[in-house]
């Protein structure tokens, strides 16, 4: 008998429950205000995310590209696209809950929130991969980057023979 790891089966329970809870929610606004506009509104909800995700991801595209024509790493703004295209994929998908969470994403103390959690987590991971074990100068999530730092210790293996 093989066993299914831990991470997967977390996702497919949280997925079911979603599922469920997007259900009994439909059903239950489905009776205070009927079917027609049950549905209305779950079309409307789709119209309004998908030019809201649109507009916001195009900003982001744009503070992405300033920030590397810059030098700089674009950290804020790669947390700000990832919350940006979960919120898309909660706003296409049928159901009020992840519609709440879709435009949730979109407001930019809440994508301020998520970067702060992401960055945490990160720094976390990334602080023991320096060059020799040194911590990495400048981290992501600082908006300075690496581009001021002194290339002294980049070796060209092109001319090495």
């Amino acid at each position: 008998m093989t066993s299914v790891p831990l991470g997967p089966m977390r996702f497919l329970m949280v997925f079911a429950l979603i599922a469920v809870a997007e259900i009994a929610t439909f059903f239950w606004v489905e009776s205070r205000i009927g079917l027609g506009w049950v549905l209305g509104l779950a079309v409307l909800t789709a119209l309004v995310g998908s030019f809201l995700v649109r507009r916001a991801g195009l900003s982001v595209l744009g503070r992405i590209q300033r920030k590397l024509g810059q030098g700089r790493i674009p950290g804020r703004e790669l947390s700000d696209g990832a919350a940006i295209l979960v919120s898309g994929a909660f706003l296409i998908t049928p159901g009020f809950i992840t519609d709440v969470l879709g435009f949730l994403l979109l407001i930019p103390a809440v994508q301020g929130l998520v970067y702060r959690m992401l960055s945490k987590r990160l720094t976390a991971r990334i602080k023991g991969f320096g060059a020799g074990g040194q911590v990495l100068r400048g981290d992501w999530h600082d908006g300075t980057g690496f581009a001021d730092s002194p290339r002294d210790d980049v070796i060209d293996i092109d001319g090495w023979e």
